[in-house]
This record gives C-alpha cells, sequence and structure tokens, in this order.
C-alpha cells in the first residue's frame, strides 16, 4: 500500500492545539493597568505585543526590556515586571 492511498481522517480537537496556562488565557492588556500581580513571562509580553517569545529574548539581551533573570540552568529564564512591561509597550505604541 502507498502512502498516498491512506486516506486519515483526522479532526481537530482543543488537545491538538496545545495547552495555554490560565495566566496566559486570561491575561490581557488591561490587566496591565494595575501594577499588582506576577511578573510577565517573556511568552505572555510576546503574546500582547504581536511579537514572538525570541524576539522579545533578543529585546532584553540588547537591554530595551528589563527583566529578571531566573534560576543558574543552562536555559536562562526571564521575568518582566508589570511596569517594565507597561513602559514598553508605550514604546512600541501598543498601549
Amino acid at each position: 500500500m502507498k502512502l498516498d492511498q491512506i486516506a486519515v481522517n483526522f479532526t481537530p480537537s482543543h488537545e491538538s492545539f496545545g495547552t495555554f496556562t490560565p495566566s496566559q488565557e486570561s491575561l490581557g492588556t488591561r490587566d496591565l493597568l494595575s501594577a499588582e500581580g506576577p511578573p510577565l513571562t517573556t511568552s505572555e509580553l510576546a503574546r500582547l505585543t504581536g511579537m514572538s517569545p525570541s524576539f522579545i529574548r533578543k529585546e532584553i539581551r540588547a537591554n530595551e526590556v528589563r527583566a529578571v533573570v531566573m534560576g543558574r540552568g543552562r536555559k536562562r529564564v526571564f521575568r518582566i515586571l508589570r511596569d517594565e512591561a507597561r513602559r514598553y509597550m508605550r514604546q512600541l505604541g501598543v498601549i
């Protein structure tokens, strides 16, 4: 049997599109207006600005965005304070 003869019946489900944490689902620009709340991940700031997480990490390394480095492992994990996220978004013209 050839590969092009195999019929595949695939109906995408909610699970096939990835898993999101509640903070990623509910975080919006209005949520940044309050100074309270946990710092943002690079993915959360990327979603809010319409950029990619890798672009946000490049901006952090270029000192365009101030972030806190978490951990000392091979992979650096950044957190962006909400005040800094608002400043950066204003600079971009997003808010």
